[in-house]
C-alpha cells in the first residue's frame, strides 16, 4: 500500500508536470516556426531590395552602352560611381569581359581581376559569381551579379545580418535544374532547398532544426532560416523547472544552477563585467599630427585592458565580447567617457586648441542616451567647439535614418564626427552623402599599400578625391614611414597618426610631451612667446 501511495502521489505530480511541459513545448514550437518564417522573409526582402537596385543600375548602364559609350571610358566610370553612391546595397559596379573584371566604379581602370566561370546562370541569362575576393578587400568575399557587359558587386553578408549566431540562414538561386547557395550562415541542410515544390513558403522540423523556406515572387531565389530545436528545449526546460515542486528535483536544479554559475564566471562576458568593477580597463592616447606643420593637434583615446597578473587582453577581442554581450554601453559610459572626462578637464585648460577623439560603438551611435552623456562631457570639461570628436565605423551608419538624430544632436553640442576605417566595412558610399560628417579616416590597410605596386594602391587615390569632393578633412591611420607621410601630404591629406609619429601613451606622458612641444616652440619664437 505504501508503495502504491507513493506511486499515486508521484503520478499525481508527474501528470500535471508532463502536461505543462507538453503544452509549453507545443506553444514554443509554433512560436519558433513563426520566428523562422520571420527571419526567412526578412532575408528574402533584403535580397529582393538588393536585386531591384542591381536591376536599375545595370539597365541604366546598358542604356548608356547602347548609345555607343565605351564601358570603361571616364564618362561611363563617372556614371558607375554616381549609381554606386546612390545605391545603398551596392558595393561597386564594374565592367566584365569574359571572366574578368576590367574596370570598376571604385578603382577606375585597373589590372583586370579574374572571376572564373560563373557559379549561377539564371533563366534570364544573368550570371552570378558567389565567392569573389577583390584585391582592395582581401579576406572578404563578395557576390558579383552580371548582365551583359556590366556587373554589380554586393557584400555577401548584407541579406543575412538579421539574426543571432545560432540561426542558420541562406539565400539560394536557380541555376538550370539545380539550386545554388549564394550566401549562408550557420548550418543549412542542402535538402531543405528543394522542399517548396511550387509553394511560396514552408515550415517544418527536421534534423533537430525548425526550418522555414520562402520563395520570391519576383526573382528566381528563395531564403531559408533554421533555428536549433535545442534552444526550444532549453526554454521548455525552464518551464519544467518552475512546475516541478519536489525536493530532489529542486536539489538537482540547484546543483545545475551552481554549474551554470561556475561556467558563467569563467565566460568572457562575466570576466569583462568583473574587470569593469575592478577598474582594470584604462585609456591611452595616440597623437594626431598636422602633416603640414608636424605639430600634435589632437589624440585618439584608445581603451586597453590589463589583467591583475599583468597579461593584456587585445581590444579587438574584448570590444567584440562587450558588443555581443550588451556591455558596450557600460564600457563607453564607465570607462571611456569617465576617464576622458578626468583627462580632458586638465588638458583643455592648458591646450584649448587640442582635440580628443572618442570611439563609439554601433549601439552607442543608435542610442539617444549618447547625446546626453556627451553633452555632460562637454559641460564638465569646458570643451571648446570642435575639441571633442566622435569616431565610429561604417557599420554604425548602415541605417542612416536610425542615426541621423544622433549625428545632428552631437553636432549641436559642438562635437565633430569622423567615419572610421573607411572602405573596410559593409556600407556602400551613399551614407556619406546622407549624413553630415566632418572627417574621414583612411584605414591603415590602404596606407600600407602605398608604393607597393599592388592594384589596391590605387584605392587610396579615389578615397582622397572622394573626401575632397565631399569637403571632408582626412586623417590617415597607421602611417609608419616618411615616404607614406610625404605621399599623403602631397595629396592634401590634413592629418595622420601612426608609429612614425608616436605610439599610444598614457595621459600623463601625452601632457608632458605637449608641454615640451610648447616650450620648444616658445624657444624658437621668443618674441611671440613674450607677446602672449
Amino acid at each position: 500500500m505504501r508503495v502504491l501511495a507513493v506511486l499515486g502521489i508521484a503520478l499525481a505530480i508527474a501528470l500535471p508536470v508532463a502536461l505543462s511541459i507538453y503544452l509549453a513545448r507545443y506553444q514554443g514550437m509554433e512560436q519558433e516556426q513563426q520566428r523562422a518564417l520571420g527571419y526567412a522573409r526578412e532575408v528574402l526582402s533584403r535580397s529582393e531590395a538588393t536585386l531591384q537596385e542591381v536591376d536599375l543600375d545595370l539597365n541604366t548602364l546598358a542604356a548608356s552602352a547602347a548609345m555607343g559609350n565605351d564601358p570603361c571610358s571616364a564618362t561611363n566610370i563617372a556614371l558607375m560611381r554616381q549609381l554606386d553612391v546612390s545605391s545603398p546595397n551596392t558595393q561597386a559596379i564594374g565592367v566584365v569581359e569574359g571572366d574578368r573584371l576590367v574596370c570598376m566604379s571604385l578603382t577606375g581602370v585597373v589590372e583586370s581581376i579574374h572571376l572564373g566561370p560563373p557559379d549561377v546562370i539564371q533563366p534570364d541569362g544573368e550570371k552570378i559569381w558567389t565567392h569573389v575576393e577583390l584585391p582592395f578587400a582581401p579576406h572578404r568575399h563578395f557576390l558579383v551579379l552580371g548582365r551583359g557587359r556590366f556587373a554589380a558587386i554586393v557584400h555577401k553578408d548584407l541579406p543575412i545580418m538579421v539574426a543571432n549566431a545560432e540561426t542558420g540562414l541562406a539565400v539560394a538561386a536557380w541555376s538550370g535544374p539545380r539550386r545554388v547557395v549564394l550566401t549562408s550562415h550557420g548550418f543549412i541542410d542542402p535538402k531543405w532547398l528543394n522542399v517548396l515544390q511550387g509553394r511560396d513558403h514552408a515550415s517544418f522540423v527536421d534534423a533537430g532544426y525548425v526550418v522555414a523556406v520562402v520563395a520570391s515572387r519576383q526573382y528566381a531565389i528563395d531564403a531559408t532560416a533554421a533555428l536549433p530545436v535545442s534552444k526550444l528545449d532549453e526554454r521548455t526546460w525552464v518551464v519544467a523547472r518552475t512546475v516541478v515542486p519536489f525536493g530532489v528535483l529542486t536539489g538537482v536544479l540547484l546543483a545545475w544552477a551552481a554549474i551554470l554559475l561556475a561556467r558563467a564566471q569563467l565566460a568572457m562576458p562575466a570576466v569583462l563585467k568583473a574587470a569593469l568593477k575592478r577598474k582594470e580597463l584604462f585609456m591611452v592616447y595616440q597623437p594626431v599630427v598636422d602633416l603640414r606643420t608636424g605639430r600634435w593637434v589632437g589624440a585618439e583615446a584608445l581603451i586597453r585592458w590589463q589583467r591583475p597578473k599583468g597579461e593584456a587582453v587585445r581590444p579587438d577581442v574584448f570590444i567584440v565580447v562587450a558588443e555581443d554581450s550588451g556591455l558596450i554601453t557600460q564600457v563607453t559610459k564607465d570607462v571611456v567617457l569617465e576617464q576622458v572626462r578626468m583627462h580632458a578637464e586638465t588638458l583643455f585648460k592648458e591646450f584649448p586648441d587640442f582635440h580628443i577623439a572618442i570611439n563609439l560603438a554601433a549601439e552607442d551611435m543608435q542610442s539617444e542616451r549618447t547625446i546626453g552623456l556627451l553633452r555632460k562631457l562637454v559641460e564638465v570639461t569646458g570643451a571648446p567647439t570642435g575639441s571633442l570628436m566622435v569616431e565610429a565605423t561604417e557599420r554604425s551608419f548602415a541605417a542612416p535614418s536610425a542615426v541621423r538624430n544622433i549625428v545632428e544632436g552631437l553636432h549641436a553640442e559642438g562635437i565633430r564626427i569622423a567615419i572610421d576605417d573607411f572602405g573596410t566595412g559593409y556600407s556602400s558610399l551613399s551614407f556619406l552623402e546622407s549624413l553630415d560628417f566632418d572627417l574621414l579616416k583612411i584605414d591603415k590597410s590602404f596606407v600600407d599599400t602605398l608604393d607597393t605596386g599592388a592594384a589596391t594602391s590605387q584605392v587610396i587615390h579615389h578615397i582622397i578625391e572622394m573626401a575632397k569632393a565631399l569637403n571632408l578633412e582626412m586623417i590617415a591611420e597607421g602611417v609608419e614611414t616618411e615616404a607614406q607621410a610625404q605621399f599623403l601630404r602631397s595629396r592634401g591629406v590634413h592629418y595622420a597618426q601612426g608609429f612614425l609619429f608616436a605610439h599610444p601613451m598614457s595621459f600623463e606622458r601625452l601632457l608632458e610631451e605637449l608641454k615640451q612641444e610648447r616650450e620648444r616652440e616658445a624657444g624658437q619664437n621668443p618674441a611671440a612667446s613674450g607677446t602672449a
